[in-house]
């Protein structure tokens, strides 16, 4: 587990989430472009306008569903993984986009179809409401601490460039088979190949793609909260999520909806300036050309703050609506496309500044790694799927209460815009330079160090381990050196004497900074093959990681006795290799060199290929301190009461045996026979 990667490997991440989240927005927008089209196909045609509103309402049903999903896979992300909660909502996509490219009309079944729309709306709204924020997460905890904005704004882009796709193929299809035969039955294609694709990837990212870091750590120190949607809605955080619900995501949703959704209906289906094709075809081609403010601004944001970039995102855009609708219904009747695309364009020009990398990292950063998907998920789902996927059925609404599409667009898109971004504007505060894995700094997981310099004699380092002390930092320039039973071990296996000098024998390792993220204190203990891991600040050794209590071995084992897989798998099936045993008549000595040669550090007693006893590098501690001779037999000093478990036994039995004893390692017997010896290593792998 390591926090550094590669370009080639960040890049690989980043494209794979760019990819999965833009191909779930293309699924799930394939629906809003054709909505003028298929108004007809699911509900009654008698009344145009109606029907539309219909059509707006289904549409709208999916935006509204989008924070159930978000609850769902945030609680699924949040306890098993950001990349199965990401894989799990593409799949779900699958269903919902599948199924309305091949529901049948309004006219074949009646009203069964208008049912069926809504139901595979609801789907798409809950596959959306989990998977971007998954994406978002997923890509957030690889990207560096420097370039957050930046990297993940380019995440942004799948939003406006899955619409715009969805756009330009309804356009693509049309011209391939026809507008008569679109509108009748080629309009299916768009749900189809949209469809069929998101299933693809979703399989590319579970077979080929791993966990993030954050969650990797968070599993392995055993973090992982129970009850992420309980403490979303605690006290601590609420007020959290209802600053980025109401002032970063909410403020913005109808501006984005207005930007990237219906300012083509607006010239479309209500002022009729242009025909639908002609309208989609504008706003594809200005999306892609606005693409590119995403990132940008979410560089900037990297450089100068998350707030205000956010602050002229929402106000900046909000007060343009009334001028930009107005120059359209200026240059609309006399057909001026070349004015009305850079009109478009202006729109998504503006969604790149708040809807940017500014947006993504606020969010990331507002929020703790344990219920960070939760909180993101459920943020900006309740902002863009309520408050931005109402934009089309709250402006029509309005609309057939004023007969004025002018006046209904600038209340919806201006008023409510500027009101929710004062909370914004007076409530919030700058996140920039928080680290999204400061709750797994090494330092919080530091206890106090035992430090001594070279020269002193080991029988002080092993003084120390018999009060209880698994290891001694021996210090005197970097890199320090760490000494604990393995390394006890070694030294007496080579010949050393107690009063040898501990710094001879101590593995040296880099000392890990208190700042720096769990995995350094992992990659350290993979790289040294030690078990404790020195923590400084600066020069100054101020603390000191065990692996037994980082990893919370005494929490995992409890976990096993509640784990059903734990009852079918035996004691004999989990032993990792065969025992290797020594019988009463060795010496400590030729005890000591199997440790040290085989790295084990608990040896069975066997006589007459029967369990006798046992030794372990713990009692060598107490053995060294009584000065007892290393010629003397192992029968002397052996322990002869040991906690055994049958070979047929479950390892649910083997976990409580460890735990009710305080033991890690557990003799597996046959016929009073020893067949292995258990460890918590073991354990853990048997039941993963």
């Amino acid at each position: 587990m390591t926090t550094v990667y590669t370009f080639r490997q960040l890049v690989s991440v980043a494209g794979i989430s760019w990819l999965g989240a833009f191909l779930e927005w293309l699924d799930f927008y394939t629906f809003a472009t054709l909505a003028p089209l298929i108004s007809g196909k699911f509900f009654p045609s008698k009344d145009p306008i109606a029907a539309l509103l219909s059509t707006f309402v289904a549409l709208a049903i999916g935006f509204l569903f989008r924070p159930l999903g978000a609850i769902l896979f945030g609680k699924i992300g949040d306890q098993y993984g950001r990349k199965i909660a990401f894989t799990l909502a593409m799949t779900l996509m699958l269903v919902g986009t599948l199924g309305i490219g091949l529901l049948p009309t309004y006219d074949q079944i009646g009203i069964l179809a208008s049912i069926g729309v809504f139901v595979l709306r609801i789907i798409q709204g809950l596959a959306l409401g989990g998977g971007f924020g998954a994406a978002l997460v997923y890509l957030g905890e690889f990207a560096p601490e420097h370039r957050r904005g930046f990297i993940t704004g380019f995440l942004f882009t799948t939003a406006p460039a899955g619409m715009g796709t969805a756009a330009l193929l309804q356009v693509i299809i049309a011209s391939m088979v026809g507008k008569e035969a679109f509108s009748q039955w080629g309009w299916r294609l768009n749900f189809i190949v949209a469809g069929v694709v998101v299933f693809v990837v979703a399989l590319v990212i579970h077979f080929f793609y791993k966990e993030t870091p954050i969650f990797s750590m968070l599993k392995a120190v055993r973090r992982v909260t129970s009850a992420p949607v309980r403490e979303v809605f605690s006290g601590k955080y609420l007020p959290f999520v209802l600053l980025a619900w109401i002032g970063v995501v909410g403020a913005h949703g109808p501006v984005w909806y207005t930007n990237q959704l219906f300012n083509s209906y607006y010239v479309s289906t209500f002022q009729k300036y242009v025909d639908s094709s002609t309208a989609n075809a504008l706003l594809s081609t200005a999306t892609y050309a606005a693409l590119w403010m995403y990132p940008l601004f979410g560089y900037l944001s990297d450089k100068i703050g998350r707030k205000p970039i956010l602050l002229l995102g929402i106000f900046g855009n909000a007060l343009w609506f009334p001028i930009a609708f107005w120059l359209i219904d200026k240059v609309g009747p006399q057909k001026d496309l070349t004015a009305m695309w850079l009109l478009f364009w202006s729109m998504t020009l503006f969604n790149g500044i708040g809807y940017s990398g500014a947006m993504s990292a606020y969010l990331l950063e507002l929020f703790p790694a344990r219920i960070r998907l939760s909180a993101v998920s459920l943020s900006y789902n309740l902002g863009y799927g309520v408050t931005g996927g109402l934009t089309p059925t709250i402006i029509t609404a309005l609309y057939q209460a004023t007969h004025n599409i002018y006046l209904s667009t600038i209340l919806w898109s201006t008023l409510v815009p500027v009101l929710m971004g004062l909370v914004l504007l007076f409530k919030g505060w700058e996140t920039l330079g928080t680290r999204i894995w400061a709750e797994l700094a090494a330092g919080k997981f530091a206890k106090k160090a035992v430090v001594l310099p070279p020269t002193a004699p080991i029988r002080a380092a092993t003084q120390k381990m018999a009060e209880g002390v698994r290891a001694v930092v021996i210090a005197a320039s970097k890199p320090v050196g760490v000494f604990g039973r393995r390394q006890l071990i070694r030294a007496l296996a080579s010949g050393a004497t107690p009063e040898a000098e501990v710094g001879r024998f101590a593995t040296r390792v880099d000392c890990v900074s208190e700042d720096a993220p769990l995995t350094e204190v992992f990659a350290a203990m993979e790289k040294y093959g030690v078990r404790d891991v020195p923590i400084c600040k600066g020069d100054e050794v101020v603390g000191i990681i065990e692996a037994r209590e980082l990893l919370n071995e005494a929490l995992a084992l409890r976990s096993i006795v509640n784990k059903k897989k734990a009852l079918n798998v035996s004691a004999g099936d989990a032993v990792a290799r065969d025992p290797i045993t020594v019988p009463p008549s060795a010496t400590l000595r030729d005890v000591l060199k199997i440790m040290a040669e085989k790295n084990i550090g608990f040896v069975p007693v066997v006589e007459d290929g029967r369990l006798v006893g046992g030794i372990s590098e713990s009692d060598f501690v107490q053995i060294l301190l009584n000065n007892t001779p290393l010629d003397t037999p192992v029968e002397k000093v052996m322990r002869r009461q040991l906690i055994t478990i049958e070979k047929t036994r479950p390892v649910k039995e083997a976990a409580e045996l460890m735990v009710k004893h305080n033991i890690r390692h557990l003799p597996v017997v046959e016929d009073g026979r020893v067949v292995g010896v258990l460890s918590v290593r073991d354990l853990l792998k048997a039941v993963a």
